[in-house]
């Protein structure tokens, strides 16, 4: 009995010692989040989604107190990075910064997807902004009407580039080929920024990428923006005009990005996530230096993007199905 004894007086010292040491009780987690934090942009470098997330994201490990660490992992037009993403286990760890293209187009236009929107839990809506079509600055096609005449004068011949298959950006170069009755050479790449670096290399005649994507080269001058998908002119750029002031209003189409969690992450991690992304996506800094990428700050919580979802999926789907992406 007495050895019994010992031995029982040594395992609970030793516990009450390890309980110090590591700040937890027994049956109870650490507190979230406690890690590093890894966020899958589903894009190349240099595009919208890029971008906003690095952004916001600086200020977001400033808020949770763990290193937060991008990893891009392009391709199917975002498919593969969202599809890694939901296989992730659901702690919170695991971040995919998508939105309104990875999370909801996606599964409508791509055959046998491999995620469906039920998935994922929104976490947050970050930005939304145009999608734009541009032009090199040296480039004959330096309006609208003139892109659409050559358009028309040679079907198939003008080249553009898009972030990928089943993209916003393709829906809205499906709805402008529709609208305006011409025929493009549409050209996917694994994102905005790949796109781009083949417009400036003459690789493709024109891109249709987010406005945060063209801006630097908007600004610089490198590039001559024709057209917005924009609803309203924008903030900054309003010699802009929009393809609906030009007599094609089917293409107003905004997108928008922000963070999502694997389905099955628990409600307390989703409400600290939510609280953080708040927090960061509405610091001042943050809100400057996302107006200065291009994009339009506006967040949105996560109750508040789950309730946006069902009306952005239905408005998609008839969009996609007029612009021949299903059927």
């Amino acid at each position: 009995m007495k050895r019994q004894g010992s031995v029982l007086s040594f395992v609970i010292g030793f516990i009450f010692v390890l309980t110090f040491l590591t700040g937890t009780s027994l049956g109870q987690e650490a507190k979230y989040p406690n890690k590093p934090i890894q966020v899958i942009i589903p894009y190349g470098p240099g595009g919208t989604h890029d971008i906003a997330a690095r952004i916001v994201d600086g200020q977001l490990q400033e808020i949770l107190k763990v290193p937060i660490i991008h990893v891009n992992k392009p391709g199917g037009g975002g498919v593969i990075g969202a599809a890694y993403a939901k296989e992730q286990k659901p702690d919170g760890y695991t971040i995919l910064y998508g939105g309104l293209t990875v999370v909801v187009e996606l599964p409508i236009v791509t055959p046998n997807s491999p995620y469906k929107t039920e998935d994922f839990i929104p976490i947050a809506r970050v930005t939304y902004g145009a999608l734009v079509l541009s032009v090199k600055k040296d480039s004959p096609l330096n309006s609208l009407e003139e892109f659409i005449k050559a358009a028309k004068k040679d079907p198939g011949k003008i080249s553009l580039g898009i972030p990928g298959i089943g993209t916003s950006q393709h829906l809205v170069a499906k709805l402008f080929e529709t609208e305006a009755k011409i025929e493009l050479n549409v050209i996917p790449f694994k994102g905005d920024g790949p796109a781009i670096t083949a417009l400036l290399g003459g690789h493709v005649q024109a891109v249709i990428t987010g406005i945060t994507s063209i801006t630097p080269h908007l600004t610089s001058g490198e590039v001559n923006t024709i057209a917005s998908s924009g609803l309203d002119r924008h903030a900054v750029f309003k010699d802009v005009p929009l393809f609906k002031e030009k007599g094609l209003p089917e293409v107003a189409i905004y997108s928008w990005t922000g963070p999502f969690v694997p389905a099955g992450t628990p409600a307390p991690v989703v409400k600290i996530l939510s609280d953080a992304y708040r927090d960061a996506a509405n610091h001042p800094s943050i809100v400057s230096l996302l107006e200065k990428s291009g994009t339009t700050p506006g967040y949105l919580s996560s109750e508040e993007v789950k309730k946006l979802i069902p009306s952005e999926y239905s408005k998609i789907f008839k969009a996609a199905k007029a612009a021949g992406l299903i059927k």
